[in-house]
Order: C-alpha cells, then sequence, then structure tokens
C-alpha cells in the first residue's frame, strides 16, 4: 500500500492504493479504476472533508497525482532537457518542468505519452472555499486527457548593465563631439551667422 494524493475536478483526495510494482505512470496507465483505502475527501467549493474507508474512483476522473517515494528503475531512465510549462487541467493550474530528448517540442512530446505526464518541480495552484491555494511538489502526474491548455513558458533572462538598451541622448547646442557634418557654407555651431550683404545697386 502507498499513500496517494490526488486532484479530482471537485475534490482532493488523499488516501492508500495497492498499486504493485513499477512507475506510478505505468500502474495508472495499467488501472482503469483506482481502490482508494482510508479515503479523505476535501471538497473544493467549501474546504468540507469526508472520510470513507474505501473509495473506488475511475482513472479519468483524476486530474493530477502526485508522485511520491522512490523515482523507479534508473536502468530506464534517459538523459533529457527540460522546458518549463504552464498546464491547465480541470479547476487547477499547474506549472512544472517537462522532460523531452533535445530534438522534440514539448507539446509533441507530451501528445505522445500514453495518458499520464510527469512535470517535475512542479507547483499547482487552485481555489478552495474563499482561499488561494498553492502546493509545491517534487513530480506530479497530469492526466492528458483532461488538459485544457498545456504551453511551453519563457523563462525570464538575467538583463546585464551593459545590455540595457538605453535611448540616444540628444547633443546640446554647440556641444564638442557631435557626429554631424555642417552643410558647406553654414556656420559652425555657437558662431552668430553673418547678415547678409546688401544688394548692389543698379545701373
Amino acid at each position: 500500500m502507498i499513500d496517494i494524493d490526488a486532484y479530482a475536478a471537485d475534490c482532493r483526495v488523499h488516501g492508500q492504493v495497492e498499486f504493485g510494482e513499477g512507475r506510478v505512470s505505468d500502474r495508472l496507465n495499467r488501472t482503469p479504476e483506482l481502490l482508494i483505502r482510508d479515503a479523505r475527501l476535501e471538497g473544493l467549493s467549501d474546504g468540507r472533508v469526508v472520510a470513507m474507508p474505501e473509495l473506488a474512483i475511475a482513472r479519468d476522473e483524476l486530474c493530477a497525482v502526485v508522485v511520491s517515494g522512490t523515482r523507479g528503475d534508473a536502468a530506464r531512465r534517459l538523459h533529457t532537457q527540460t522546458t518549463r510549462v504552464e498546464v491547465e487541467v480541470g479547476p487547477y493550474r499547474v506549472e512544472g518542468r517537462v522532460h523531452g530528448t533535445s530534438t522534440s517540442k514539448p507539446l509533441g512530446w507530451v501528445l505522445r505519452q500514453a495518458a499520464w505526464v510527469p512535470l517535475t518541480e512542479a507547483r499547482v495552484t487552485y481555489r478552495c472555499g474563499a482561499d488561494d491555494v498553492s502546493e509545491e511538489m517534487a513530480t506530479l502526474l497530469v492526466n492528458r486527457h483532461l488538459m485544457r491548455s498545456f504551453r511551453a513558458v519563457e523563462e525570464a533572462g538575467l538583463d546585464l548593465p551593459w545590455e540595457v538598451p538605453r535611448a540616444p541622448t540628444t547633443a546640446a547646442r554647440g556641444a564638442i563631439g557631435s557626429m554631424e557634418t555642417p552643410r558647406e557654407g553654414a556656420p559652425a555651431r555657437g558662431e552668430e551667422a553673418e547678415p547678409p550683404a546688401p544688394p548692389k545697386p543698379t545701373a
């Protein structure tokens, strides 16, 4: 038996479930229905908690499941690159890192998953009654079939002082160092122009 901490469409689900050996994502993909013992359901509308000795819940009713314990067989792990993503699934907003190969796009990799998409360094935000709740976990499995949106998030870079663009400054009148080339015959900056010569009398 292992502890389960899950997010359903209208409540949080806590309890214990017997999965057997293997990774949690593989077990979820093989199990269409979960039998949760010592279940506690926390309603999102009012935060009320209901305890049940047993609860049978369809796998597809769960938006996300927190992964706890070991990460599974180390021999099956591949070298991947990560992309920060933002996901909307049911009433939850999830941020985390999706892992893929160096040549794959995050969305393409997600669409190739069976059903459960693992995110690391995850954070889940949602409303419970009148409160805003934010929860963080090392690994979260998100139900791809219940996703309403999925997008990559560009991470903010660091603006170094010498890289910050500055507005061009206008040289003061008569200032030295201007790159402007004066027109031929035009007076130099800082000098008064000579008055025009009077016209010559005509015979």
